[in-house]
């Protein structure tokens, strides 16, 4: 790499408004010259993984643009299933955890829409990153909310009803992407893809968001979704235990 083309991938980095959301980004200025060398753009077509159970960690992805689902592979009653772990966002590193632990994938992470995503070889952030002290202090909250994270999907996935799923999921979505300017959910959404997510029908997750709207507790546009009382929504599912 030239040292032309080595400046147009730092300013590159550089511009990325989620940089400053991982912990590479405490990584010294060695670190992230070297790094910059090796990173490549890679682009993930929706529904398809960019990581599978099992896998070595080969590459970490630093999403810049997309949605994915991380999902634990399991059976039940013999057919193979899925248990939604975590939903990520750009500004999400898939990888990182696994890599100072088990440094195989204990995830699938499947796209949701098309993923772009920054790949950085493992074996040299794991090396660079053993350097730095304050890198390690941001790994570790990083992880600490992963472990968050996991804990609430497998309470979502415990002998639950629809509808206190379909909720908890709304309140995960509006936890990890946000709103717009006009209020709506920042992850477009639909009773199919749900359905999807929570291994549900259509059908049933129709009902439910029926109800919700009955109850002005939501309101519903095309393929999005306004949250109208999240404290009332949080309560339901707290005396619903």
């Amino acid at each position: 790499m030239s040292a032309v083309d080595l400046r147009e991938q730092l300013r590159i980095c550089s511009r990325c408004p989620y940089g400053w959301l991982n912990p590479l980004s405490e990584l010294g200025g060695e670190a992230q010259h070297a790094i910059a060398r090796e990173r490549r753009i890679e682009v993930f077509p929706p529904k398809t993984a960019i990581v599978r159970y099992g896998e070595p960690v080969t590459y970490l992805y630093c999403i810049s643009r997309g949605t994915a689902k991380a999902v634990l592979p399991y059976s039940e009653h013999s057919q193979p299933a899925e248990l939604l772990i975590a939903l990520h966002k750009p500004g999400d590193v898939i990888g990182l955890r696994d890599l100072f632990g088990e440094r195989h994938h204990t995830v699938s992470v499947i796209t949701l829409e098309e993923i772009q995503a920054c790949a950085l070889p493992a074996e040299l952030v794991e090396y660079y990153a053993r350097q730095y002290s304050q890198f390690w202090i941001r790994v570790a909250q990083l992880l600490a909310r992963e472990i968050e994270s996991v804990e609430e999907q497998f309470l979502l996935f415990q002998r639950r009803s629809i509808h206190e799923r379909v909720i908890h999921l709304l309140l995960l979505l509006l936890r990890t992407y946000g709103t717009d300017e006009q209020d709506y959910l920042r992850f477009p959404i639909s009773p199919a893809s749900i359905a999807e997510l929570l291994r549900s029908s259509t059908s049933a997750i129709r009902r439910v968001l029926a109800s919700l709207e009955r109850q002005h507790l939501i309101r519903r546009e095309a393929h999005r979704v306004k949250i109208l009382n999240a404290d009332t929504l949080r309560h339901l599912l707290q005396h619903s235990r």
